[in-house]
């Protein structure tokens, strides 16, 4: 069986953001149990990981353009390459969602 790794690169690169941003957050949500009850330690972990893709989207949209610090237009989404804005968007959004279902989880949100 040959595998074209470049057809995986070119369009099936968002799949493996998700799941290591599922594995990143695991790992957070672990080390954040220490403190926090499981639902608060899996929140903090889904939001590490969507924020470690922005940062580093961020970081490769600076590098690309070449901008000089302190790189305040990095933050600026509309400005990014497609290339990182497939890699953020989709991990974003499955982090959220993830969010949302931990938050609800056993039927009672979160107190506030």
């Amino acid at each position: 069986m040959h595998i074209d790794w470049n057809d995986l690169q070119d369009n099936w690169d968002w799949v493996g953001h998700i799941v290591e941003a599922v594995g990143i957050a695991g790992v957070v949500a672990l080390i954040a149990r220490l403190f926090f009850p499981i639902r608060i330690a899996l929140i903090f972990g889904l939001a590490f990981a969507s924020g470690h893709f922005h940062g580093r989207e961020k970081r490769d949209y600076e590098i690309s353009v070449h901008m000089k610090p302190p790189h305040l237009d990095g933050h600026y989404f509309w400005r990014w390459g497609w290339d990182g804005t497939t890699d953020f968007w989709p991990t974003a959004l499955v982090c959220l969602a993830l969010a949302i279902l931990v938050m609800h989880w056993r039927k009672k949100p979160l107190q506030r």
